[in-house]
């Protein structure tokens, strides 16, 4: 249950002494905003009124502040005088300052029934005696004409009823900063350079991109790579080329900056002559294998990405030629590489 959704039910319970707050800060948050700075929050959607003011007993709210992930997490939760849960609410944001403001105008909406009950409101002053030698009747209302044409006599005050109880404001609309949902992937797109060692007769210089789906703690990605020519040894006065392109499938896990995963990857490797292309062939490669990493966030929806990979050579492409095979791809490859990730 939410701490809106339980605002109704604790309306009734709210006592003249207001709330107590309790507020920490976790690991990864001690840069957030103080105590003092979501109350001035709370009372400014209050019309100036610290509901935590002399709190002694009743309610209590304990507000906790965190890191998960990339973001900030805010959570909320309620009791009553008995230390009975009345609810609780979990808000995110990726900026510290804007989640004290959703946490503070969610605090709002539920206390605001603290403001009703500090006291009733100031009765009217009784009107003053008459003065001596002055009529002590007041003049006589002008009377009224029934429906049947009998004086109906002075009309009468509607009789005083109970004030209908103070309602908490209304959950915050669409249009309201919120933190992203756990549970809805974001789109990331990436691009960068690599270098590479263990297909090309040396270390190749390549470029890669990919697309995604980034949960908090998962990501599957589509990747491309292509790998610019590298040179053979000279066979009979000609050089030849080597150069590699393919795609591959990346599964991760992500745990705050640092990821882990596995790669299934396959494609071609080109061989040609570097001075005539006549001739060239492509022969087939795939793999498997695994890559670390740690991203690191330039801002909400942009970071840099460095990883670092170990792939076995389940197909390996050779290159041959008029008398011998003159070079062959390594049981295993290494690859290095620096993305820089826009998530949306």
């Amino acid at each position: 249950m939410s701490l809106v959704l339980a605002a109704p039910a604790a309306s009734g319970q709210v006592p003249a002494g207001g709330a107590r707050l309790s507020y920490t800060r976790g690991p990864g948050a001690e840069g957030c905003p103080e105590e003092q700075a979501l109350r001035d929050v709370v009372a400014a959607q209050l019309g100036g009124i610290d509901p935590f003011v002399g709190g002694g007993g009743g309610r209590r709210v304990e507000v906790a502040v965190g890191r998960k992930g990339r973001h900030f997490l805010g959570e909320i939760a309620l009791f009553d005088s008995d230390g009975r849960r009345l609810g609780g609410q979990e808000l995110t944001g990726a900026a510290c300052g804007a989640l004290m403001e959703d946490v503070g105008t969610a605090l709002a909406i539920v206390l605001r029934p603290v403001r009703s009950a500090r006291g009733p409101s100031p009765s009217p002053p009784a009107p003053s005696p008459p003065a001596p030698g002055e009529a002590a009747t007041a003049p006589e209302p002008p009377e009224t004409a029934s429906p049947g044409g009998a004086p109906a006599g002075p009309p009468r005050a509607p009789a005083a009823g109970p004030l209908p109880p103070c309602q908490p404001a209304a959950p915050a609309g669409p249009g309201e900063r919120r933190g992203p949902s756990p549970a809805w992937p974001r789109l990331q797109v990436g691009a960068g350079a690599l270098i590479s060692e263990g297909v090309a007769p040396a270390p190749a210089v390549g470029f890669s991109g990919f697309v995604g789906a980034r949960w908090e703690a998962f990501s599957l990605s589509l990747e491309g790579r292509v790998d610019l020519p590298v040179a053979t040894e000279q066979y009979r006065g000609r050089l030849y080329g080597v150069s590699r392109g393919g795609v591959s499938v990346v599964p991760c896990g992500h745990v705050a900056w640092f990821s882990g995963c596995g790669l299934v990857t396959a494609g071609r490797v080109r061989h040609f002559r570097m001075v005539n292309a006549l001739g060239e062939a492509l022969s087939p490669y795939a793999g498997l294998g695994l890559r670390g990493g740690v991203e690191v966030p330039l801002s909400y929806s942009l970071a840099a990405r460095l990883t670092g990979e170990l792939v076995a050579n389940l197909v390996r492409p050779e290159l041959r030629l008029p008398g011998g095979a003159l070079w062959s791809a390594a049981e295993t490859s290494r690859a290095g590489a620096l993305h820089l990730v826009a998530s949306f």
